[in-house]
């Protein structure tokens, strides 16, 4: 088995497609037996799946990942493990222990679901599941949404949305 993880340092890359470099990891008998760096930083969408099936990649483990690269891989025959964070090695070890949840595609509505692996590690819950916008903020009075932001003025009434007098 060969295993892709498109690397940052010492860490999963947090979006597969913009990853300058691909750690390439062959697998004999459950045990990690050969490492290869690729450089990826030229590398198209459509190329780097490409690359990644020429080099005989079956397992990628990846952060951020958009539909149309998992359906790539997943209609060439490779199990995508997207959605991860943390150190390489801690991802390695989860997939190889089987610990590694699989989050093939973004659930539900383009929300993510995001696995860490802490400095202890373990395995820490979902960031954000179905139901949970991580990160968003909307609606009237808040900080943006489709509303501009705009809050209520003292009477009650809409906001400009401008600040000083008009």
């Amino acid at each position: 088995m060969k295993i892709a993880i498109p690397t940052f340092g010492t860490r999963v890359s947090p979006r597969f497609d913009c990853a300058q470099a691909v750690l390439i990891i062959t697998v004999d008998d459950g045990e990690p037996s050969g490492r290869e760096q690729q450089v990826a930083s030229s590398w198209a969408p459509h190329e780097r799946i490409n690359r990644l099936l020429d080099l005989g990649v079956t397992v990628v483990v990846c952060g951020g990942i958009d539909c149309w690269s998992v359906e790539s891989l997943q209609s060439a025959g490779v199990t995508v493990y997207g959605w991860v964070t943390g150190e390489i090695e801690d991802a390695l070890t989860a997939l190889l222990d089987g610990d590694l949840d699989f989050q093939a595609t973004m659930q539900g509505g383009g929300r993510c679901r995001c696995r860490r692996f802490p400095a202890d590690g373990g395995v820490s819950r979902p960031m954000a599941g179905p139901g949970h916008r991580a990160g968003r903020r909307g609606g009237q009075g808040g900080q943006g949404g489709r509303h501009g932001g705009r809050g209520r003025d003292e009477r009650g009434g809409a906001g400009s949305g401008r600040l000083g007098n008009g």
